[in-house]
């Protein structure tokens, strides 16, 4: 039985466990491809209506209950059903799931077992510094990362029903999970204990996920599970969903297998897999279905690093009284000391270090977010980056040969020094003419700092591309 007790504010409830479990459990809950779309893909005809119908009916628990048991389908609803409390502008500030109260997150974040440290804003997002790792929300997005022993899934129901209750949301757009493989698994609890029983408890609220394990050993493996986008946002703007046979239609039918260039190792969980390898429609018109004004697809990148050097770590990630205070003060001391701050130096940038060690931040630029969490013990030293900055804009080939995904993991990693890495980039199909393949599997070779690539996959889904590629050190092989 998992305790729910409530963690005091600024605990860092793994470290009390004993459990210093770097690699985090990663959600991402999208309630619509992108802001602009909200209204129309939650059908919320109150965006544009008067106050006057704001609350104008108040919808009972059952029938709350009703709407969240089960978030793929959307269900029909009269316009003022629900509390109504967006204030919409051309900028996205307070609307969607950015009006929901400090104290409701406070709640929810509870059930994961962490708390909050510190909040910076925009007129995009909310980026949350929790005590262990980040949440950001957008107001059509949640993002929620936490490491150690965290219970992250066990906010998904209460997530769904902030959704419905606060901002209308009757249906969920897209939900992608990942983690990488623990280094302590029996210390996790709940539904964290294996990667079936997280698959298992996901698919309790999707009908359309499908679970993959990727990587060849397993302590460096990576998990993902990911669901199929409804089918109504691809109708917009004349856009239909594309027509993909099966002999035995189930309700509950995963994504599109993917597709794999190269040596895989792969479990899907959920067997009802419609095979085609089709990607979501791309036409000149609409050459995004995260809406208008993006320059670049939407990206993800993640490096995921393990047994970092040791001297470095000593140096720039232990408290040190006689140089600088703990918290957010010790948080720019590392900035400037390690190089974090000049990563993306026009960000907007947050960052903890902890008491004894450890450290985490997340910087926020226009739109875009990035985040770092490091645990510096010689026994479990981890460090993850993660970041949604499109690489061709933050980290253009300067001339010297590489690409630019390979100038940022090169930048990270050089920080760090790890024996090994793995590094995930997720890209959304964009601008159909500049969506190659075989561009993004050859930006993933060897890279610099002696790492060799011991494997890469790379993988299409449903609107995105997934390129993965594990590294270590050149001296490790034999």
């Amino acid at each position: 039985m998992v305790d729910l007790a409530t963690p005091c504010q600024g605990d860092n409830y793994s470290a009390q466990q004993g459990c210093f479990e770097g690699p985090e459990k990663l959600l991402e809950v999208w309630f619509s491809p992108s802001a602009q779309r909200l209204a129309d893909h939650q059908d919320l005809d109150y965006f544009n209506s008067s106050e006057e119908d704001d609350g104008s009916s108040n919808n009972d628990d059952e029938d709350k209950s009703e709407a969240i048991a089960r978030f793929s389908p959307p269900r029909p609803h009269r316009r003022g059903e629900y509390p109504v409390h967006h204030h919409h502008n051309a900028n996205n500030i307070n609307t969607g799931l950015r009006v929901v109260p400090r104290s409701v997150w406070d709640d929810v974040l509870a059930l994961v077992k962490c708390t909050v440290l510190n909040v910076i804003t925009n007129d995009h997002v909310d980026a949350y510094l929790l005590s262990e790792s980040s949440m950001f929300v957008y107001p059509h997005k949640l993002i929620l990362k936490t490491c150690g022993t965290t219970t992250l899934l066990l906010a998904l129901p209460r997530i769904l029903e902030v959704a419905h209750q606060y901002c209308g949301f009757e249906k969920v757009w897209r939900v992608f999970y990942s983690r990488k493989a623990f280094m302590f698994p029996e210390r996790q609890v709940g539904p964290h204990r294996s990667w079936d029983s997280e698959v298992e408890f996901l698919n309790k609220y999707f009908d359309n996920g499908s679970a993959y394990t990727i990587g060849k050993v397993a302590t460096d493996q990576w998990h993902l599970y990911i669901t199929k986008p409804a089918d109504d946002v691809l109708h917009h703007n004349g856009v239909a969903p594309l027509a993909v046979e099966s002999s035995s239609p189930k309700r509950h039918a995963a994504p599109a297998a993917a597709a794999a260039v190269g040596e895989m190792n792969e479990r899907r969980v959920d067997r009802e897999i419609i095979s085609s390898g089709q990607s979501t429609p791309v036409t000149v018109e609409n050459p995004s279905p995260f809406g208008t004004g993006h320059t670049h697809a939407d990206q993800t990148v993640e490096i995921l690093m393990r047994r970092l050097n040791p001297e470095k770590m000593q140096k720039g990630f232990y408290h040190d009284p006689s140089l600088t205070e703990l918290g957010t003060v010790g948080g720019q001391f590392v900035d400037q000391l390690t190089g974090i701050g000049a990563l993306y130096p026009e960000a907007q940038i947050d960052s903890f270090l902890f008491e004894p060690c450890g450290y985490s931040s997340n910087g926020l630029q226009d739109d875009r977010y990035f985040t770092i969490h490091v645990t510096p013990e010689p026994d479990c030293s981890y460090a993850s980056f993660e970041t949604n900055i499109p690489v061709e804009e933050s980290h253009a080939t300067a001339g010297d040969g590489q690409s630019p995904i390979e100038t940022l993991v090169s930048q990270v990693t050089n920080i760090f020094d790890p024996e090994s890495f793995t590094v995930t980039f997720f890209t959304s199909h964009h601008h159909k003419d500049n969506h190659s393949h075989s561009h993004m599997v050859r930006s993933m070779g060897s890279m610099p700092g002696g790492y060799k690539r011991s494997h890469r996959i790379l993988y299409e889904f449903d609107g995105y591309d997934l390129v993965y590629g594990h590294y270590t050190k050149e001296q490790q092989q034999h």
